[in-house]
């Protein structure tokens, strides 16, 4: 939940709801399945009956499937009348699926991978600089550097998962032409934690943000910049809360540190010729309200034609591929995200930029699978071209 939340417990709120439907129209799962059930709405009053009136029972099969048949986007907070923030009444929900033993076996799986990995792929955490062996020459001061000025917090995906490996690639020449002094934490990365939010483990995420903090502290660096949306609002909203301490370091998104440099002149791209789009991710935008600084980025790489979604900003429709939404049920997520890259098609833009390696991959997918002629790539990459111009 986000600092400056009212929320108590998942019965007080769940009495709160007046059931007025807001919610529905902007949740991608209702607006997909079409099921009353689906809706924000009906689960609350489902959660209503099961725990405020009866006392805590057993939740069903079908209601368990409609728990974790979430992205956990926000939306639905962004319209509550009651101000309700719904996204921590789901992780309560899913931490009740959890303890009933009613969580989905991919909920399970990630846990585990976690806590005996610290990250959420198949390989050691050991293996997290492997990435940057797609640079023509790894800096040596990008493991763990004392006194570096930032910290790069790679994130899982980017670190582990090939497409997304660009992104960090990316980052790191986009740094050293900005002349920024920077690291990683290397192995002592941990994930995040935010997976464990969503499936439900949320007991187990002290560790990982009191090791991660440490770390950065350890390294006595200044800033601490991410490039994946949902370690940005963990680091910046939950950790401080969780851990009930200044973190002592600066904690800034990706696209705040390029606009930055950008507007110190540090970065000088040149001309692009090209119609762009951007989707913010709903964890960047919506849940955290950084909206400006990716299209103040896009708006300095002269020559591009910039064309706005339907829906953009914090009202930006979801890609599906959030809230471990894709082990629970892939298609459904699939599903969403080739809404969203509709609506991207619709902008006649050939290039689909955003701030999120997992919106990228969801979004890359959902393309090829319409046959769409739609290059993906991340804010980092598409200045990265405009500089190697």
């Amino acid at each position: 939940m986000s600092a400056d939340s009212f929320y108590k417990d998942l019965i007080e709120e769940s009495l709160i709801c007046g059931r007025c439907g807001n919610c529905r129209s902007d949740c991608p799962v209702y607006r997909e399945i079409g099921w009353e059930s689906a809706a924000p709405r009906a689960k609350i009053s489902l959660a209503r009956e099961l725990f405020a009136r009866n006392g805590g029972g057993s939740i069903s099969e079908d209601y368990a499937r409609r728990i974790t048949q979430c992205t956990m986007c926000g939306a639905c907070t962004r319209a509550c009348a009651a101000r309700i923030d719904l996204q921590a009444l789901w992780q309560d929900l899913r931490t009740e699926l959890v303890a009933q033993g009613k969580a989905p076996a991919a909920y399970t799986a990630l846990a585990g991978n976690l806590k005996s990995k610290k990250n959420i792929s198949n390989f050691a955490n050991a293996t997290r600089l492997d990435w940057a062996e797609d640079l023509e020459e790894v800096p040596e001061y990008l493991d763990q550097e004392p006194g570096a000025d930032i910290v790069y917090f790679v994130g899982c995906v980017s670190s582990f998962f090939p497409r997304a490996a660009q992104i960090p690639v990316a980052m790191v020449q986009l740094l050293e032409k900005a002349k920024v002094s920077f690291t990683t934490l290397g192995a002592e990365e941990w994930c995040c934690g935010f997976p464990l939010l969503a499936a439900g483990q949320a007991a187990d995420l002290a560790e990982y943000a009191r090791h991660n903090v440490d770390k950065v502290r350890q390294l006595g660096s200044a800033t601490l910049v991410t490039g994946c949306a949902s370690c940005y609002h963990v680091w910046s909203h939950i950790y401080p809360e969780l851990l009930g301490e200044d973190l002592g370091f600066r904690v800034v998104h990706a696209t705040e540190l390029l606009a930055e440099l950008l507007a110190q002149g540090k970065l000088v791209p040149q001309a692009l010729t090209a119609t762009v789009t951007y989707h913010d991710p709903c964890d960047l935008g919506r849940n955290s309200g950084i909206t400006a600084a990716p299209r103040q980025i896009i708006a300095g790489i002269p020559g591009l034609n910039f064309r706005e979604m339907a829906t953009c900003g914090e009202e930006s429709t979801c890609c599906g591929g959030g809230g471990n939404l894709q082990g629970a049920d892939q298609t459904l997520a699939d599903a969403i995200a080739r809404k969203r890259i509709r609506e991207a098609a619709a902008t006649q833009a050939s290039i689909v930029v955003s701030a999120c390696q997992q919106c990228e991959q969801m979004l890359e997918k959902a393309a090829r699978a319409e046959k769409l002629p739609l290059q993906v790539m991340n804010v980092a990459e598409l200045l990265l071209m405009a500089l190697d111009e």
